[in-house]
């Protein structure tokens, strides 16, 4: 609901902030007449290429995030490591196909209107109320600076457990937060975990935690770890902390 209010409020906010000048087009409204059919034929089924263009850019840099996080993390030696998972580099790939689809969908404009693309340009605009042209160009913009920003921030997210450390790296943060052995004060193993409503679901989880205050809570587990690997991460902190694993049945935390 809020989601739709928002956009509502920007669609109305666009025609002030890119508004829409009227160019002086020869016979506009000739070929207006001539050619409106087409133009919203156009509108209709330019949303194949557009889906299609977007999904192969956001492919590609699927691809390219997972290999520049390969080549990132080649060679740290660690006895544990969670790195972002594959489908993570699916976020800023999308953002880079929406930041990228303007000039291959203004190349296939031009292909097929030639030198009618003004005219559609113009129809378009008109039939908005504000500067199409602007407003994609600001809006790829945008998303190509927060493509940028979610992949650095993306190889940024990771843990590693090496030379007697834990390593935290925090999505929002590019500095990551060492942790000695020490400083883990328990690590409580829970069965169920209390959801949004207050209701109990079984959720086998850990909570690791240190001295600062921080928590490891496994049970945000969005890096695809297995519980098999949270066991034994769990049995190796223990073995060098001397710590006993405490257990309880229900994590009053809501998800």
């Amino acid at each position: 609901m809020l989601s739709s209010v928002l956009s509502a409020i920007i669609f109305l906010l666009l025609p002030f902030l890119f508004p829409s000048k009227p160019k002086p087009v020869k016979d506009y409204d000739k070929l207006l007449l001539v050619n409106e059919y087409k133009y919203k034929i156009y509108e209709v089924f330019s949303l194949i290429p557009l889906f299609f263009i977007t999904g192969v850019i956001c492919y590609v840099f699927y691809l390219l995030g997972n290999d520049v996080q390969e080549v990132y993390f080649r060679g740290r030696e660690a006895d544990f490591a969670i790195y972002p998972p594959a489908s993570f580099w699916l976020a800023p790939g999308m953002c880079f196909g929406i930041g990228l689809l303007m000039p291959p969908m203004e190349l296939l404009y031009r292909l097929m209107l030639k030198e009618e693309y003004p005219v559609y340009l113009e129809y378009t605009n008109r039939k908005y109320g504000f500067d199409g042209y602007r407003v994609v160009r600001f809006l790829g913009r945008g998303c190509l600076l927060a493509g940028i920003i979610v992949s650095v921030l993306g190889l940024g997210w990771y843990k590693e457990i090496k030379d007697g450390k834990i390593i935290i790296g925090d999505f929002g943060s590019l500095t990551p937060q060492a942790y000695t052995m020490q400083q883990i004060e328990s690590v409580t193993h829970y069965k169920y975990k209390r959801n949004s409503k207050g209701e109990a679901v079984a959720e086998p989880h850990y909570k690791i935690r240190f001295s600062d205050g921080r928590v490891w809570d496994t049970s945000r587990n969005f890096h695809e770890v297995s519980q098999e690997k949270y066991d034994a991460i769990v049995a190796h902190l223990l073995s060098h902390t001397g710590l006993a694993l405490e257990r309880q049945e229900t994590d009053a935390a809501a998800q």
